[in-house]
């Protein structure tokens, strides 16, 4: 009597196998690396927003104050802390209004915050704008 081999079905079982375990593998790397990519960009927009509120209460102190828009357009680096390395940047207008015996000024704010070079994966941006008048 004659054995016929049967070679080659479980070689076939394997290599379908082992690609379906290698694209599982790097389907879950992908996944995992989005989610971390994702809550890094969460966080630096939340500093995003701190930071261009910072810009925006320094303008709207310093207009207040001297009653006149400070010289625009205004750019500072934030260094201490998780505000490092963000850039702000403001701009001031001003109307005066005349109003019978008043006479004040309406001041258009605008801050914008950034961190990083526009078209990199980690960019964030933030813009806020406010009047700020100084009407009795």
């Amino acid at each position: 009597m004659r054995k016929i081999a049967q070679t080659g079905f479980s070689l076939v079982a394997a290599i379908f196998l082992i690609v379906i375990v290698a694209g599982l593998g790097t389907f879950m790397i992908t996944i995992g690396t989005t989610q971390q990519q994702t809550s890094l960009l969460s966080v630096l927009q939340s500093r995003a927003v701190f930071a261009v509120d910072s810009g925006m209460q320094w303008g709207i102190g310093s207009v207040l104050a001297a009653n006149v828009c400070f010289a625009s357009p205004t750019t500072f680096n934030l260094t201490g802390g998780a505000l490092a390395g963000y850039t702000v940047s403001l701009s001031c207008s001003a109307v005066n209004i005349d109003e019978g015996p008043s006479n004040y000024n309406v001041f258009q704010l605008a801050s914008t915050a950034s961190r990083g070079l526009f078209g990199s994966p980690d960019f964030v941006s933030r813009t806020l704008r406010a009047s700020v008048t100084t009407a009795p």
